[in-house]
């Protein structure tokens, strides 16, 4: 049973998007349920059609939440729970007041001590993490590929939230008189044209729990800088140009350097065909077995 209810295009709702399509197409055999509608997250509607009903009706099943978003009565010992990060409990982020960092902890740490199983994407958060977990990379769709044909413009993709730093990129791009976009909430298919036509991609973040855009960059072979930070450096596979993300000087002066010398983009390319979401979704199948 799979929570699907999280519609986003980037982050948590693309992760386990990729996640059920990759496994439903290796695994056709398996019995497979996905939950789209009903109580949004982080809703007392959802909490009640769990209590109400929804637990009976799948009384064998080994569920799978994207996200701590998890029952806070009778959560099953059958249960994946993905924490993809620990962002809404870093204080010095300005991503939560305290009241919603109080309760943020509070069904974090519910979820994890319920859950059959944790999981999440990169070494770097696991490190963090108080029980022990199982890291699954994420994968890159295949819809991010083909010819890269760089334009004159600097990328950004995410939420526009305070933690990901895009005045590092805006900054930059002002002293080096060039272009910036920043894409959110778009298209794949918009998405993969923007990489296409990307001459550097920043990712100028101060935490994350994975880094997809890296890895998307890297399926088109644009260069990419990004912070220097763990799960950074640890996607980018020594292949991206890492900087403080507050050294506005070496960021101006990295991505001048990727804008007129981008490198190997086959080397990049490598890199990022080797994480799949057919793998990821083998490595979860893998974990509810155990279960």
């Amino acid at each position: 049973m799979f929570d699907l209810r999280d519609r986003s295009l980037t982050g948590l709702g693309r992760v386990a998007r990729e996640t059920v399509h990759a496994y439903r197409a290796a695994f056709p055999d398996d019995t497979v349920t996905v939950l789209e509608s009903g109580g949004a997250r982080y809703s007392l509607r959802a909490q009640w059609e769990w209590v109400a009903g929804l637990r009976h009706r799948h009384p064998d099943a080994v569920w799978v939440w994207f996200h701590w978003d998890v029952p806070w009565i009778a959560m099953p010992r059958r249960s994946v729970v993905y924490v993809n990060d620990l962002i809404h409990l870093d204080r010095s982020l300005q991503q939560a007041g305290w009241l919603k960092r109080a309760v943020a902890q509070r069904w974090i740490y519910r979820a994890m001590q319920g859950a059959g199983r944790v999981v999440t994407g990169s070494q770097a958060t696991a490190a963090l993490l108080p029980v022990p977990s199982v890291v699954i990379p994420h994968g890159v769709s295949a819809a991010f590929g083909g010819a890269w044909a760089p334009q004159d413009y600097l990328l950004t993709v995410g939420d526009d939230r305070a933690y990901k730093n895009l005045a590092m990129a805006r900054m930059v791009a002002t002293a080096l008189g060039v272009t910036w976009r920043h894409a959110t909430g778009v298209s794949e298919a918009a998405l993969n044209a923007l990489y296409a036509g990307a001459r550097v991609v920043l990712v100028p973040s101060r935490a994350e729990g994975f880094g997809l855009p890296v890895l998307e960059a890297f399926a088109r072979g644009v260069p990419v800088v990004a912070s220097d930070i763990a799960p950074l450096r640890e996607v980018s596979g020594g292949l991206a140009t890492l900087m403080h993300p507050d050294d506005t000087i070496g960021w101006t002066a990295a991505v001048q350097r990727a804008w007129n010398d981008p490198g190997d983009p086959d080397a990049r390319r490598a890199w990022a065909a080797t994480f799949t979401w057919a793998r990821s979704a083998a490595s979860l199948r893998d974990e509810i077995a155990r279960l």
